[in-house]
């Protein structure tokens, strides 16, 4: 035996060296056949799965390519019988076999064969060729096979063609049209059925598009195909309009497509055609259209019901529609509302109750609700209402909110407690009523009694001949009185006599009204008759008396209203020499330093001596400073004060005056400030407040002559009608800023007056008195109010409420007042002054002369508006308020910004009346300078003024 046999070292070529063959029907590897050795040597040595079978008893051989195809049966595979090795698939391969011991080689493709290679039967595919092995005799010994499994390839496809017939049905199923267009003249290739129905299933297959539909061409389409093509960018339209004429000539028929043309690329990048895809939108715009029309008609005519609010919420009670009887009953608009829970309109109380979420579980169990309660409007204010309460579900039955139907039903209620309160005053009334309450026939002829209840009595029956009752002489003298009012509809009042059973002679007073029906004809009269024999005997003796009392009556009755007008005209006088006592005594103090120091500075001047004139000058200037700090106190309790109010952080107002009140405070006392979360602008005069503030903690110092501790707070308000009504504000929302000491305390005699001008529980020369009474009047006048909390012992707290601002104010640019005076400017400019007082305008004309300005010098406004009137150049107008000769100062800058529209103006007035800044803001363009001032202010505000205008 040739050592080499067989060649190679694979795996199965080892195998056949150490394979015992003697015992084969093959005997020894030596004694093999030439043309059997080279077949297994080539078996062995190629990649490509084979085996080969020799002799009668077909003895197996394999390669290593075909060992994964043995599964379990590899272990007795090598020289086993075809037949036995492979019975489960005998029979598939038998006749290709035989074929092959005869001489004929054969092949065969994706034959199916059943084999239980692992135990479980199983469906697999082969491609394989027999070929014969010749002897060298030319007899048969064998047959060499190449076989390979394509099963995993056979499923592939199968699983493709699966696919390509789904997504065939899906094209032709598919709602939406689909085409695809090839070549640049668009060819139809294929097109599925949506397409064939929106194009009037013309014959378009295998046709250029141009040529096929010739609506397309004309109608664009073909050009944006071109487009795409050319360019391979896709193209995308929604509601694209077509108007498709499927019969040349005949009418077409608009239809609106949503429609893709996606560029097709083949393997090489080019664009080989457009695949068209689209969706008719046709009728689902119609239908959105007829829903929409139809929403606008049920809202107009859900808006159209006045009468009813009627609201649908969501299943969470958040509101998605609100009629315009909503918004006239609750107050409310719907951009309100929308999205609001509906919890808004329920009192405080039933959302303490959860009101709402009761109503809504109680339609949900019965599928729609019923109530009558009180609501709330947007106002604050309550009404009563009944209303339904119905669920609103999906076709599934799914509730997905809820319908509110709500009726005012104020009027009817009150109306309903009003009647039921007036028929338990009239039962009342008739129970208590010394008089006898009865009702009458339309003509007098009978009448009943009322008894309690304020019902006709049953036990008094009608009395027919009532008036036999009467007086004979005072019977036609009542006939006369029933008949007129009979005929005219009106009330009776009458006295007359009746004659009792025993004969006595008594007086009744009757007094009756008409009840009319609705033709307005008498129906009945209700009337009580009184027994006044006792007021009558009394009034003639009363008349004698009367005689001779009247006249002292008269006398005692004018004596008592003279004391009257004396004391209330000594109470008026009390509170006005208060008043002006306290102003006397500071005024006094003021002028007495005023006059003083400038008689020494007279007298210093006369003997030559100036070493120390400016000290006389500087008292004489503090003390008209402090005179002008008195004028506005004064201004601020009387809420006349000119206010330049700006929107205002209060929280950084305060955290500015940190520094200052600390050294005001002192050491003894601890500063805190709390500030509010975010705190809300308000609009108000910013160095007003400063000095409010100020005035508070130099109070709340001198209430802690031990020290203690101060806080500054703030905090957001939003006040609700009751909340509000308190402090005397209207509802709605305001910034708090408090000041809260830990001192002495006030009380309840002393926080009554505290805000009285001049009171106060200083030692004298330690205070005006005025401070609170300043704070008071300028928080009312800036729309607020001022509250005190005070306890003996423990501390005041001292409260400011002031309106939130929520609006934007446009903002000058005003130079700082401590900025460098540009006098330069003032070379060329023309003031024109109107002063009625003489002194005081030629010292303001004096002031701004030397500050290089042209003064044009009136004493009366007339005169001021002819020279404004004419073409004379004047750049600003200095005018005095309160001017005589019929016209005032703003009455003048009115009539001069008719004709000069943006000219400035400075009011100069030591009264900030009404007339100078309207209703409470001056116009852009206008300020006010408040007497006393100093002549370096007056040149500032002008030239500041003309410098805005410049600008």
């Amino acid at each position: 035996m040739n050592a080499g046999f067989p060649h190679g070292n694979s795996v199965m070529a080892q195998a056949v060296r150490s394979h015992d063959w003697a015992a084969s029907p093959l005997g020894p590897a030596a004694q093999w056949p030439s043309p059997l050795r080279n077949a297994v040597d080539l078996m062995l040595g190629s990649p490509e799965s084979m085996y080969v079978v020799w002799g009668d008893a077909l003895t197996f051989f394999y390669n290593d390519a075909y060992t994964p195809i043995l599964g379990p049966r590899q272990a007795q595979a090598l020289g086993a019988p075809l037949r036995v090795l492979w019975a489960d698939a005998w029979e598939a391969v038998r006749e290709p076999i035989e074929a092959a011991f005869a001489g004929q080689a054969s092949r065969f493709e994706e034959v199916p064969i059943g084999m239980n290679r692992y135990g479980v039967p199983e469906q697999t595919w082969w491609t394989f060729s027999f070929s014969p092995i010749y002897l060298d005799d030319g007899r048969v010994g064998g047959a060499f096979c190449v076989t390979n499994e394509v099963t995993a390839r056979k499923l592939a496809q199968a699983r493709l063609a699966d696919e390509h017939e789904r997504l065939i049905r899906l094209f032709e199923q598919a709602p939406m049209f689909m085409a695809f267009l090839s070549g640049p003249q668009h060819r139809v290739e294929f097109a599925n059925p949506c397409y064939s129905r929106l194009i009037g299933h013309r014959d378009v297959i295998g046709r250029p598009l141009a040529e096929a539909l010739p609506d397309a061409v004309e109608q664009g389409h073909v050009r944006r195909l071109d487009e795409v093509y050319r360019s391979g960018r896709a193209f995308s339209a929604n509601a694209l309009p077509y108007n498709v004429q499927a019969v040349p000539g005949g009418p077409a028929e608009r239809r609106l497509l949503d429609l893709v043309y996606q560029p097709i690329a083949g393997a090489d990048g080019t664009i080989s055609g457009i695949f068209v895809q689209g969706l008719d939108i046709t009728d689902r715009i119609s239908l959105e259209r007829a829903v929409r029309e139809a929403e606008v008609r049920n809202r107009q005519i859900l808006d159209s019901v006045m009468d009813y609010a009627i609201i649908a919420t969501d299943m969470h009670g958040r509101v998605t529609s609100w009629n315009e009887g909503a918004r006239r009953i609750l107050g409310w608009s719907e951009v309100e509302m929308l999205g609001q829970t509906l919890q808004r309109t329920f009192t405080p109380e039933d959302v303490e109750q959860r009101q709402m979420l009761i109503e809504a579980a109680a339609a949900l169990e019965s599928g729609s609700g019923m109530d009558e309660r009180w609501h709330v409007r947007k106002s604050g204010e309550r009404f009563w209402a009944n209303g339904s309460l119905m669920v609103l579900r999906e076709e599934t039955g799914e509730a997905i909110g809820f319908v509110k139907v709500l009726r005012d039903r104020t009027a009817e209620r009150l109306a309903s407690e009003a009647l039921q309160k007036s028929e338990r005053r009239l039962d009342a009334l008739v129970r208590a009523s010394s008089q006898s309450i009865f009702s009458a026939s339309a003509h007098w002829r009978e009448w009943r009694q009322l008894v309690g209840d304020g019902v006709l009595s049953d036990a008094v029956s009608a009395t027919p001949d009532w008036q036999a009752m009467v007086h004979p002489d005072d019977r036609a003298r009542l006939a006369q009185a029933l008949a007129q009012a009979t005929a005219t509809k009106s009330g009776v009042d009458v006295e007359y006599r009746v004659l009792g059973t025993d004969g006595q002679v008594g007086w009744t007073l009757m007094r009756a009204i008409p009840l009319l029906d609705e033709r307005e004809q008498i129906a009945e009269w209700f009337g009580t008759s009184a027994d006044i024999t006792d007021k009558r005997v009394a009034e003639e003796q009363l008349r004698q008396l009367t005689e001779t009392l009247e006249e002292r009556v008269r006398e005692r009755s004018a004596a008592l209203l003279l004391a009257e007008e004396k004391l209330r005209q000594s109470q008026k006088m009390e509170a006005v020499g208060q008043l002006t006592g306290g102003l006397a005594h500071d005024f006094n103090n003021l002028l007495t330093a005023i006059s003083v120091g400038l008689e020494l500075l007279q007298t210093r001047i006369e003997q030559g001596k100036y070493d120390r004139l400016e000290r006389y000058v500087e008292m004489a200037q503090s003390s008209a400073a402090r005179a002008t700090a008195l004028t506005q106190r004064l201004l601020a309790f009387s809420r006349r004060q000119t206010l330049a109010p700006t929107a205002l952080d209060v929280e950084e107002l305060v955290r500015g005056m940190h520094d200052i009140i600390a050294r005001t405070l002192g050491p003894s006392i601890a500063l805190q400030l709390r500030p509010a979360d975010q705190a809300w602008q308000v609009l108000v005069d910013a160095p007003q407040l400063e000095n409010a503030l100020l005035n508070l903690c130099i109070n709340a110092r001198d209430a802690m002559p031990d020290g203690g501790q101060l806080t500054i707070s703030l905090h957001n308000r939003a006040l609700d009608a009751a909340a509000a009504q308190q402090l005397e504000l209207p509802p709605g929302d305001y910034v708090c800023l408090s000041v809260q000491d830990t001192g002495t305390g006030m009380t309840a005699e002393v926080m009554a007056k505290v805000f009285e001008p001049f009171f106060t529980t200083k030692p004298i020369g330690q205070g005006t008195g005025l401070g609170l009474s300043m704070i008071y009047g300028f928080t009312r006048q800036s729309g607020g109010h001022v509250r005190i909390d005070s306890e003996v012992g423990v501390g005041t707290t001292m409260a400011l409420y002031l309106p939130r601002f929520t609006g934007v104010l446009a903002q000058d640019d005003v130079a700082p007042a401590d900025a460098p005076l540009q006098r330069n400017a003032a070379h060329s400019r023309t003031v024109l002054l109107v002063e009625d007082e003489t002194a005081i305008r030629v010292l303001i004309s004096e002031v701004l002369t030397e500050a290089g300005y042209r003064v044009i010098e009136t004493a009366e406004g007339s005169a001021a508006v002819e020279r404004l009137r004419s073409q004379e150049h004047i750049d600003v107008l200095v005018t005095d308020v309160g001017l005589t000769g019929g016209l005032n100062g703003r009455q003048v800058a009115d009539a001069g910004r008719q004709s000069r529209p943006a000219l400035p103006v400075l009011f100069v007035t030591g009264y900030a009346a009404s007339a100078a800044v309207g209703a409470g803001q001056l116009d852009d363009g206008m300020e006010v300078l408040t007497k006393p001032f100093q002549a370096i202010e007056l040149e500032r505000r002008v030239a500041q003024l003309l410098e805005r205008r410049a600008r």
